[in-house]
C-alpha cells in the first residue's frame, strides 16, 4: 500500500487544531523556552562580567535558588490543594459541608509554613553539605528572608487559585505558568541592574525583586540597601490581602455558576 501523503497531512492537521485552545502546550512550545532563554542570558551575562569572587556568587546563587524554591512551593501549595479537589472531584462534597471558605485558606497557609520549613531544611542542609556553604552564616536576615518569600508565593498561590475557580479547570495551567512570569521580572539570579530600564519600573512593583536584592547586597557587600525589605513587607501586606479578597470573590463567583463544573 502506497504512502497518503493526505493522510500524513489529516494528522498534522489533526494534532494542530488543539494549539488553539490548549494553554498547555503553548506554554511547552513557547512559554517556558522564552522565560528560560530570558532568564539564564541575563545571568550568563553577568557571571561573565563577575568572575572575580566566585564562592560569592555561588552561595549568591544557591541562596537564591532557596528562595525562589520558597516561593515556587508556597504557591503551589495553595493552588495545588485546590486542584487536587478538582482533580479528584471532591470539591462539590468538600464545600457542601460546614467548611467555611476562610477556614480552608487558614489550613493551607498553616499546612504551607509546615512543608516549607522542612523542604528548607532539607534544600539548606544539601547545599551545606555539598558545598559547605552556610545560609545561616547571614544571622537573622534569613528569618525576613524565608517569611517574605513565603508570603510573596502565597500571593501569587491565590491569584492563580482564583482565576481557576473564576474561568474553570480548562486554564489550570496558570497555576505553572504564573510563577514563570515572576521568575526574570524579580531577578532571580542576576541583578535587577541587567534589565532593561523599563522592565525594572515594573520590578520595582514586585516584593520578591527586594528579596532579591538586598540577599546579593548582604552577600557580596555586606551592607543591604536602606528600606528595601521594608518596602517588600508592606508591598506583600497589600498584595496577599488583595490575593485572598480576589480569590474569595471568584470562589462565590464560581459557587453562583454552580461548583459541579468542577467535577
Amino acid at each position: 500500500m502506497m504512502m497518503s501523503w493526505y493522510r500524513i497531512y489529516a494528522l498534522i492537521l489533526r494534532h494542530s487544531y488543539p494549539l488553539r485552545r490548549d494553554f498547555d502546550l503553548l506554554n511547552e512550545m513557547l512559554y517556558w523556552p522564552i522565560i528560560d532563554t530570558i532568564t539564564w542570558g541575563f545571568t550568563s551575562v553577568w557571571m561573565t562580567q563577575n568572575q572575580n569572587d566566585t564562592r560569592a556568587v555561588v552561595f549568591g546563587i544557591l541562596f537564591a535558588l532557596v528562595l525562589w524554591n520558597i516561593i515556587w512551593r508556597s504557591q503551589s501549595e495553595v493552588s495545588r490543594n485546590l486542584m487536587d479537589e478538582v482533580w479528584n472531584a471532591n470539591l462539590v462534597n468538600l464545600f457542601s459541608t460546614p467548611i467555611k471558605i476562610s477556614e480552608w485558606v487558614i489550613s493551607v497557609l498553616i499546612q504551607s509554613v509546615v512543608k516549607m520549613c522542612i523542604t528548607s531544611g532539607a534544600v539548606i542542609g544539601t547545599i551545606f553539605l555539598l558545598y559547605t556553604l552556610n545560609m545561616f552564616t547571614l544571622g537573622w536576615w534569613v528569618l525576613p528572608f524565608f517569611l517574605n518569600a513565603m508570603i510573596s508565593g502565597w500571593s501569587i498561590g491565590f491569584v492563580s487559585a482564583g482565576i481557576v475557580m473564576r474561568f474553570g479547570p480548562k486554564v489550570q495551567s496558570i497555576i505553572w505558568s504564573l510563577p514563570g512570569i515572576f521568575f526574570p521580572l524579580c531577578a532571580v539570579y542576576f541583578p535587577l541592574a541587567q534589565l532593561p530600564e523599563q522592565v525594572q519600573r515594573v520590578s520595582a512593583l514586585l516584593p520578591p525583586t527586594y528579596i532579591f536584592e538586598t540577599m546579593r547586597s548582604l552577600v557580596y557587600t555586606g551592607t543591604t540597601p536602606k528600606y528595601f525589605m521594608f518596602i517588600c513587607a508592606v508591598l506583600n501586606i497589600c498584595y496577599i490581602f488583595l490575593a485572598i479578597w480576589f480569590f474569595v470573590r471568584s470562589f462565590a463567583y464560581s459557587k453562583k455558576r454552580n461548583l459541579a463544573r468542577f467535577n
